[in-house]
């Protein structure tokens, strides 16, 4: 039997769940697909650019591991295409994104950029020459 695997979300745990969901819609324009929770935990999944994004807080009576700013274990790092990374860069720099780094020339096929997401997520953008 061959396996086969289609996405479905990337699920992200936030500090500030309110904030979070308000920066990914207001940044980067996701938009809500659903409002609900599962046991013991809201939850919200957004659209972005066709990509489902999951964002939670943590679940009642979990600790939770604080940011360190170091580099971790795990997701830490969500990408997507643009067709014109510069217009991207200006208008989500007027929206309030805060870039770790900002657009650059990464190889001689593609430019890249990244920003902070909240969370400790980084978010590369990624425009094909």
């Amino acid at each position: 039997m061959e396996l086969k695997f289609n996405r479905d979300h990337i699920h992200i745990r936030c500090q500030d769940f309110d904030g979070a969901v308000a920066w990914y819609e207001n940044v980067l324009c996701a938009k809500v697909v659903t409002r609900g929770e599962v046991p013991g935990m809201p939850i919200v999944r957004l659209d972005l650019g066709g990509e489902i994004i999951a964002l939670s807080p943590k679940r009642e009576g979990m600790e939770v591991e604080p940011l360190s700013g170091r580099p971790r274990w795990g997701c830490w790092q969500i990408a997507f295409n643009v067709t014109d990374l510069e217009q991207t860069y200006l208008e989500l720099k007027a929206r309030g994104a805060e870039f770790e780094i900002a657009p650059f020339q990464q190889t001689p096929q593609w430019k890249a950029a990244f920003l902070k997401a909240p969370d400790g997520v980084q978010v590369e953008l990624i425009q094909y020459t």
